[in-house]
């Protein structure tokens, strides 16, 4: 068989797209903001506002940094802003290593009280070179997501346990019940809350990781590897 390249964005990371959502209190003071940073552009055509890898943007780390960038490729457009509704703003980036620096980076210039991150879409695939075309809103806007509610997962399992009286009992369905949902296959688009503002990025940063580790073992045709493999393979490691 054919070995099969992995696309990768300019910046040096696979392409795996990632759809932020913020909620927006006050659009004119978000409008005022993009006007300010000067990593902002307004794109007409295509009625978006582009995050660009400089000015304030220059000292994010990527694999590639700003200084590894040939000058006639830059700036690079590391993010694409949409105003879907007055109270709605979407942020599409190409990789998940984009979206954790942007919310940490966004967080900073945007006053959470004018807009806050509070949902996030990710793509649960790897995709070879020849699809290097797609672009993330391209496949947002035209695939529907599955919604994963963690609370309601939770729940599920308090419900299942619930008429246990017995502690060592009660673990023992609680354990199988999550390994369980560890195994079930991921959703092609998953989407999910963040809780970035309670509880910090490194709970996000997790979750995007082991996803691409599940989506790096199907490219590589270990389409049967889950979420419960990789959590499996850390502890393991531990």
């Amino acid at each position: 068989m054919e070995e099969r390249t992995l696309l990768g964005t300019l910046t040096g990371e696979y392409f795996q797209p990632v759809r932020l959502h913020y909620r927006v209190s006050d659009r004119a003071a978000v409008l005022q903001r993009f006007q300010e940073l000067r990593c902002v552009d307004y794109d007409g055509t295509r009625e978006r506002w582009e995050w660009l890898y400089d000015h304030e943007a220059r000292r994010l780390r990527f694999k590639k940094s700003y200084a590894d960038l040939p000058k006639h490729l830059q700036p690079v457009i590391i993010g694409s802003f949409f105003l879907r509704a007055a109270d709605k703003l979407v942020l599409d980036l190409r990789s998940i290593e984009r979206a954790t620096e942007a919310i940490l980076f966004f967080d900073k210039h945007l006053s959470r009280s004018v807009a806050r991150v509070v949902e996030a879409e990710v793509v649960n695939r790897l995709f070879p070179i020849g699809d290097a075309q797609v672009t993330p809103d391209s496949i947002f806007d035209h695939q529907a997501s599955t919604y994963i509610d963690p609370e309601a997962a939770v729940q599920r399992t308090k419900d299942l346990v619930a008429g246990i009286a017995e502690p060592h009992e009660r673990l023992r369905l609680a354990l199988e019940d999550m390994q369980s949902r560890e195994k079930e296959p991921l959703p092609e688009i998953e989407h999910f809350p963040v809780h970035y503002c309670e509880e910090g990025i490194e709970g996000f940063r997790n979750v995007l990781r082991m996803r691409q580790m599940v989506a790096l073992q199907h490219f590589l045709g270990n389409s049967e590897y889950s979420l419960y493999d990789v959590l499996q393979a850390m502890v393991n490691r531990k």
